[in-house]
C-alpha cells in the first residue's frame, strides 16, 4: 500500500512531502503533493517546485495522463528555478514517451539536457537521468543502435560526475540492459542485468520499485537464454510484492503477471500461464493508453498462449487488434507482433499469408537492423524454409546464405550458452528448408548445430585450452572456470530472492566480486592470446572431412528430431546418405516412452538380482519401430558392412540407449527369457560408441600422452538400506545432508569391482575404497598420466530428488563436513579438477543423465568429466544393478586390456550377459543395456 502523507498540526505540507522518496513510494509521493498542492497558493514562490514533483510523482506511479497537464501547468507558472525549469522539461518527456508521443517527448528532453548542462556544465547525474530516458525512446523507435549509443553516454556520465550509487543508476543501467538484450546482445545484456541486480541488492530495499525492475530486467535475459524454471518463483514473488504495496491495478503488476504467464507457456504451462496472461491484458486496458506499446505487448503474449492451448484462430484476431491499436507509433513493436503472427499463420498452413507478414517484417528490419540481428536471422530463416515450401526460385541460394550468418554469428564460442532462445526452433525450420530443397550439406551442417549442447561446448572448450600458448592456457581455464563460478553464484542468489531468504545481498555481492576476478583475467587474456575468440569458435564440419576420418568398418549415424519424426544422416568412409522418418512419425514421444517401457524408477545402484517387485515389459515392437524411424530402410545400403558406429544424436535423441532398439521384427513374447535372448538388438548388428560433436572423430589428441596409472574411487562407507530415490532431499539448510547420504544402502560388489579391474588392467595402481573413499581425497589425488579413472559408488541425477541440487557422486561421509568435504563430488567440483585420463568409468546410477530431469543427456556429471579434461568415458542411461555393473565394467575393461577397441569390448560384454542364463533377468535391455560409451 502507498504511504500515507506526513500530516502534523502545524506541519508544513511541502516539507512532510520531500520526505517521500519518489522512486520508492509513487503513489504516497502522489497523495503527499497533493497535499502540498492545496496548502500552496497561486503566486507563491513554491507553487512550481510543488507542481514539478506531484508531476514526477504522477509519472512514477505510472500515471502519466494526469502528470502531463500538471507538468504543463508547472512549465508556465512564474518564478520556476533553473532547476525546477530542467526537471519539469525532463519529467514531460517521460510523460509524453509513456503516452507515445515519441517525437514530442525527444523534443522535450533534448531541451532538459541542455538545459541541466547549462547549470552545470561539468555534468551532471540529473542530466545523465534525461539522457537515459532519451535512449529508452530511441528504443521505442527501433533505433536500436541510437539507444545503446545514448545509454552509455548516460551511464558515462553518471560514473564520470561519481554519481551515488541509487535508484537512478540501477534503472539506466538495467535500461540498457533491456535495449542490448532486444539488439539481442545477450552477453552485454547479461552483464548490465546482473550490475544493475548487484547494484540494487547493496543500496536498495527489495521491494522497491527500481529493485524489481533490476530483477525483472534479470529474469528477461533468462528468458532470451531459454532458462525460464529458474525464474518463475522470481516472477510469482515479484508479482506478489508489487500487489501488496501498490494494489491490484498497478501498470507495473500487468508487466510481472505477462512474464510470469510466458515463462510458464515456454515451460508448457500455458494453461496455467493464460489466467496470467489475461490479467495483464486487462490491468493493461484499465490504466494505459489505448496506443500504449506495452498493451500490445500483452495481447501478443496472450495470443501466444492461445496458439500454444491450440486456438489459433482466436490468437490471430487478438494479434491484427494488438497491430490496428498500435496505430503509426512503436513499429518496432508491431513489427514484433506481425512476425509472431506470421508464424501462426505458418503453423495454421496459411504459407501465403505467413510469407506477406514475413516478408513486411524484412522490410522494416533491412532500414533499422544489421543482418547480423538474431531478428533478422530469425526472419530470414522463416523466409527460406516458405521459400522452400513454396518452390520459389533461389530458395536453395537463400538457405545457404542464412546457414552460414546463422553458425557464424549464433556459435561463436563455447562458453556457456547464452544463445537466444529462437535458436533451437530456428535451427528445425533450416534442416525442413535443407530437406526440401535436398541440400544434404546444408542439412549436415544444420544438424551438427542441433546436436551441440553442453557437452559438446565442453569438448570445444577443452580444445581451446589445449590450442592456447603455454602462458595462456591457465588464463584460458581460468576463465572458463570463473564464467561457470559466476552461473552458479548467479543461480544461488535467484533462488534466494525467489524463496525470501536474506542471504540473497551476500550472495549477489559474491556475483560482483567475481565479475571484477573475471574482468581482470579477461584482461590478461587479452593481452596474453589476443586470438582467443578464435580459438573458441565452433564450426560444422562437411562429410568429406568426416569420412576422411573414419576406418572402414567405421560409420557416423546423426539422427535429429524432424517434424515429430527423424532425420538421419550416415557418412561412410565412400560417402554419405540421408532418410527421414514416415511422415506422421512420432519418434521422438515413442523414444520417451521406449525408455519408460524399461522401468527405471525401480532400479538403483545396490539392488541385488533378487530386487522385490514386478519388473515391466520392455515392448521389442515399439523398439523396432524407433530403429526404422531413425534407420529407415533407404539407410541399409549407405550402413552395409558398417560393425562399429558412432553415434552424434541431437534433441532428445541424446538421452535413448541405442543398444536396445531391435532391427527385424521380434518374434515370442516380451517377457519370455529365450526369446529376449534371441531378439536382434543393434547392439548385435553394431558397437555403439556416442559423441556430443562429431569435431573430434578420428582425431589423435596430440598433446596427451596415455597414462600408466589406474585410479579406482568408491565402495563409499554407508550405512543405511534407502535407494537415491528413496530420499526427500539430500540438502538441509544450503547444504549436503550427512545424514541422509549416509542413509544410503552400502554396494557390497564396488570393491571387489575396482580391484578386479586393477587386476584386469596391470597399471600403476591407487584406490581410494572404503574409508579412504573421500571428497577431500579424491580432491588431493594427482589425476593426471592416468590411463583409466573409475568411480564405483552412487550417482544422484541434478534435481531428481531436490529440484535446487546438481548431479555428484557419493563418497565416504565426513564426520563434521565442512566446505572442501561433505561426502558429496558435485558436478561443479568435478569440472574444477585437473584431469588427464583416456579413460573414465563411471560404475554409477544415471552419469549418462543430464544437468536435471529435463535437461539434455551428458549435460551433467558427463559434461563435467570432458571438462576437466576426460578423453572418452563410460557412462550409465539409468541406474544399475550392482552385480550387473560390476560385470559389465570388470570385463569390459579387461577386454580392452587385452588390445580390443572399447566399443567392441563393452558390446561383447553385453552380449555375454544377454546370453547368460544363470543372471536373473540378464537379458532384459532394462539390465544388459545401461552403459554407453563417451567419446570426445
Amino acid at each position: 500500500m502507498s504511504s500515507p502523507p506526513v500530516a502534523a498540526t502545524g506541519a508544513d505540507p511541502v516539507a512532510a512531502a520531500a520526505k517521500i522518496d519518489i522512486s520508492a513510494d509513487p503513489g504516497g509521493a502522489v497523495v503527499a503533493w497533493r497535499a502540498a498542492l492545496a496548502a500552496t497558493p497561486q503566486g507563491s514562490a513554491r507553487r512550481p517546485h510543488v507542481l514539478v514533483n506531484l508531476g514526477s510523482a504522477l509519472v512514477g506511479a505510472s500515471r502519466s495522463d494526469e502528470a502531463l497537464p500538471i507538468l504543463t501547468e508547472a512549465q508556465r507558472t512564474p518564478g520556476a528555478t533553473p532547476a525546477d525549469k530542467a526537471r519539469i522539461a525532463t519529467m514531460r518527456g517521460s510523460a509524453l514517451a509513456d503516452l507515445n508521443k515519441l517525437d514530442e517527448a525527444k523534443a522535450s528532453l533534448r531541451s532538459a539536457i541542455a538545459q541541466w548542462h547549462a547549470i552545470r556544465p561539468q555534468g551532471s547525474p540529473e542530466e545523465a537521468s534525461a539522457t537515459n530516458t532519451l535512449a529508452t525512446i530511441y528504443f521505442a523507435e527501433g533505433d536500436l543502435d541510437t539507444a545503446e549509443r545514448i545509454g552509455r553516454e548516460s551511464i558515462d556520465l553518471y560514473r564520470k560526475v561519481a554519481a551515488p550509487e541509487d535508484a537512478e543508476l540501477v534503472g539506466s543501467i538495467g535500461n540498457m540492459s533491456t535495449i542490448t538484450l532486444q539488439q539481442r546482445k545477450l552477453e552485454a545484456s547479461e552483464a548490465y542485468a546482473r550490475e544493475a541486480m548487484t547494484i540494487a541488492a547493496r543500496v536498495l530495499p527489495e521491494d522497491h520499485p527500481t529493485a524489481i525492475v533490476a530483477l525483472t530486467n534479470w529474469v528477461a535475459v533468462l528468458a532470451a537464454q531459454n532458462r525460464r524454471a529458474e525464474s518463475v518463483d522470481i516472477l510469482k514473488r515479484i508479482a506478489a510484492l508489487r500487489e501488496k504495496r501498490f494494489g491490484p491495478d498497478y501498470p507495473p503488476l500487468a508487466i510481472s503477471y505477462n512474464n510470469l504467464a510466458r515463462n510458464l507457456m515456454f515451460l508448457g504451462r500455458a494453461a496455467e500461464g493464460e489466467p496470467y496472461a489475461r490479467r495483464a491484458v486487462a490491468i493493461g486496458e484499465r490504466t494505459r493508453d489505448p496506443t500504449d506499446q506495452a498493451l500490445a505487448a500483452f495481447r501478443d503474449n496472450l495470443a501466444d498462449q492461445l496458439v500454444d492451448l491450440g486456438r489459433e484462430e482466436e490468437s490471430v484476431a487478438i494479434r491484427r487488434q494488438a497491430i490496428a491499436g498500435l496505430g503509426q507509433g512503436n513499429p518496432q513493436r508491431a513489427m514484433r507482433i506481425r512476425s509472431s503472427l506470421g508464424k501462426t499463420l505458418l503453423h495454421m498452413g496459411d504459407d501465403a499469408d505467413a510469407s506477406e507478414q514475413f516478408a513486411t517484417v524484412d522490410a522494416w528490419q533491412a532500414k533499422t537492423l544489421p543482418e547480423t540481428h538474431p531478428d533478422r536471422i530469425e526472419n530470414a530463416g522463416y523466409r527460406a524454409l516458405l521459400a522452400a515450401r513454396l518452390r520459389q526460385p533461389g530458395a536453395d541460394a537463400a538457405l545457404v546464405r542464412i546457414l552460414t550468418v546463422t553458425e557464424r554469428e549464433l556459435f561463436a564460442n563455447a562458453d556457456p550458452d547464452r544463445r537466444s532462445s529462437f535458436v533451437a526452433d530456428h535451427l528445425g525450420r533450416l534442416l525442413e528448408a535443407s530437406w526440401l530443397v535436398g541440400d544434404r550439406p546444408a542439412g549436415f551442417r544444420v544438424a551438427q548445430l542441433m546436436a551441440l549442447d553442453d557437452a559438446g561446448r565442453a569438448i570445444v572448450a577443452v580444445s581451446a585450452r589445449a590450442a592456447a600458448r603455454d602462458g595462456a592456457a591457465t588464463l584460458v581455464r581460468k576463465r572458463q572456470d570463473l564464467l561457470a563460478q559466476r552461473d552458479m553464484l548467479t543461480q544461488a542468489a535467484l533462488r534466494a530472492y525467489g524463496k525470501g531468504n536474506a542471504d540473497y545481498r551476500d550472495a549477489t555481492a559474491e556475483v560482483g566480486k567475481v565479475d571484477s576476478e573475471l574482468a581482470a583475467t579477461e584482461a590478461a587474456l587479452t593481452a596474453a592470446q589476443p586470438d582467443y575468440a578464435a580459438l573458441t569458435r565452433f564450426a560444422a564440419l562437411d562429410e568429406t572431412a568426416v569420412a576422411q576420418r573414419l576406418g572402414r568398418r567405421q560409420a557416423l549415424v546423426m539422427p535429429v528430431p524432424f517434424a515429430g519424426g527423424a532425420l538421419t544422416f550416415v557418412v561412410r568412409p565412400d560417402g554419405g546418405a540421408w532418410a527421414r522418418s514416415p511422415e506422421g512419425a512420432t519418434t521422438s514421444a515413442d523414444a520417451a516412452a521406449l525408455r519408460a517401457s524399461l522401468g527405471l524408477e525401480r532400479a538403483t545402484r545396490g539392488a541385488l538380482a533378487d530386487a522385490s517387485g514386478e519388473q515391466p515389459r520392455f515392448d521389442r515392437t515399439l523398439a523396432h519401430r524407433v530403429y526404422r524411424d531413425i534407420v529407415p530402410a533407404g539407410l541399409d545400403a549407405a550402413l552395409k558392412g558398417a560393425t562399429d558406429w558412432i553415434l552424434a544424436p541431437g534433441g532428445g535423441f541424446t538421452k535413448l540407449p541405442f543398444a536396445v532398439l531391435v532391427t527385424d521384427a521380434p518374434r515370442g513374447r516380451d517377457d519370455d527369457p529365450a526369446a529376449l535372448r534371441a531378439t536382434p538388438w543393434l547392439i548385435r548388428k553394431a558397437a555403439l560408441m556416442q559423441v556430443p560433436a562429431i569435431a573430434g572423430i578420428g582425431e589423435n589428441d596430440a598433446a596427451a600422452k596415455v597414462g600408466d596409472r589406474f585410479v579406482g574411487i568408491g565402495a563409499p562407507l554407508l550405512g543405511g538400506k534407502a535407494a537415491p530415490g528413496d530420499l526427500h532431499s539430500f540438502y538441509r539448510g544450503g547444504a549436503v545432508d550427512r545424514d541422509a547420504l549416509a542413509a544410503l544402502a552400502p554396494l557390497p560388489q564396488a570393491e571387489r569391482e575396482l580391484r578386479r579391474m586393477q587386476d584386469a588392467l596391470g597399471l600403476q595402481p591407487s584406490l581410494l575404497v572404503g574409508a579412504a573413499a573421500t571428497e577431500s581425497a579424491v580432491k588431493a589425488e594427482d589425476l593426471r598420466r592416468v590411463r583409466v579413472l573409475a568411480f564405483a559408488t552412487h550417482g544422484l541425477v541434478g534435481g531428481a530428488v531436490d529440484k535446487v541440487s546438481e548431479p555428484g557422486l557419493v563418497l565416504t561421509p565426513p564426520a563434521k563436513p565442512d566446505a572442501n568435504d561433505d561426502g558429496l563430488l558435485t558436478a561443479s567440483e568435478i569440472a574444477g579438477l585437473d584431469i588427464d585420463a583416456d579413460w573414465v568409468v563411471l560404475s554409477a546410477c544415471d552419469t549418462a543423465a543430464g544437468q536435471s530431469p529435463t535437461a539434455p543427456a551428458l549435460s551433467g556429471l558427463a559434461r563435467a568429466f570432458l571438462y576437466a579434461g576426460a578423453r572418452s568415458l563410460l557412462v550409465s542411461h539409468w541406474a544399475v544393478r550392482d552385480d550387473v555393473a560390476a560385470r559389465l565394467t570388470v570385463e569390459t575393461a579387461s577386454r580392452a586390456a587385452k588390445g580390443e577397441p572399447r566399443p567392441q569390448a563393452l558390446r561383447k560384454a553385453m552380449l555375454r550377459l544377454i546370453a547368460d542364463p544363470k543372471v536373473t533377468d540378464g537379458a532384459d535391455p532394462s539390465v544388459w543395456a545401461p552403459f554407453i560409451l563417451v567419446a570426445r
